[in-house]
């Protein structure tokens, strides 16, 4: 259910409640008490935001054209099924992250200047992270360009505590048909195997094609192929 994590699933463990249904059929007033008592009295909001959510009613007036214009950003972030100590379990989530990240921006016609990583070390009582940007010499969605930056970023204030949750987002966009070309790489090259790999996908699903390093122990591109919205489908 949308804006319920691990913490509220345990409140409304607390209040006996276990299913969106259990939610949806208890009459709004009750819930606001409940949600008082356990929260405080300002907490009215809140339960009638989960309330409505969990009876699929919404009564916001749809708005035409709300996704032509670009977004602010486009990012990605993953909670990980265990604690990730080493480099190259991270780096593995780190690459899934970015190819994610870097496809959807190919997607929508976008490159983008400025690279932000997120992340969240156990222990979850008392958790370390960060989330830092960097901006690159020249706008991209390149996969492994950007990877690159990602990496920088990540292991530049990385705590070396167990990862659990890692982020990767792209802001500040241009369009994806004016780009720098440059004396060292092919970028004409490099933008046609990712259209083909991207095409793939989009025919036959994300685990269609995935790089080596997501068929080990690490990777959870299989996974989350299988998955919408962190839920299987």
């Amino acid at each position: 259910m949308f804006g319920v994590g691990s913490r509220m699933t345990a409140h409304f463990a607390k209040l006996g409640m276990y299913t969106i249904g259990e939610v949806a059929r208890t009459p709004l007033p009750q819930l606001k008490q409940k949600f008082r008592a356990r929260f405080g009295k300002q907490s009215d909001i809140h339960a009638e935001v989960m309330w409505r959510t969990a009876n699929g009613l919404d009564d916001s007036p749809v708005t035409p054209g709300t996704f032509d214009t670009p977004p602010k950003s486009i990012g990605h972030m993953m909670t990980l099924p265990r604690d990730y100590a080493e480099s190259s379990e991270v780096n593995t989530i780190l690459m899934e992250l970015t190819e994610e990240v870097c496809r959807d921006c190919r997607r929508k016609g976008y490159m983008a200047s400025i690279v932000t990583v997120s992340c969240m070390c156990s222990p979850f009582d008392a958790p370390t992270g960060f989330s830092r940007q960097m901006k690159m010499p020249d706008p991209t969605n390149h996969t492994g360009t950007v990877f690159q930056v990602v990496k920088q970023l990540f292991y530049k204030f990385w705590d070396t505590m167990p990862v659990r949750r890692a982020g990767v987002m792209l802001s500040q966009f241009v369009d994806d048909e004016t780009y720098q070309l440059t004396l060292f790489e092919d970028q004409v090259k490099a933008r046609e195997l990712e259209k083909v790999t991207d095409s793939i996908k989009d025919r036959f699903g994300n685990a269609a094609i995935v790089r080596a390093s997501s068929l080990t122990t690490a990777g959870q591109a299989k996974v989350r192929s299988l998955k919408i919205g962190g839920h299987y489908k």
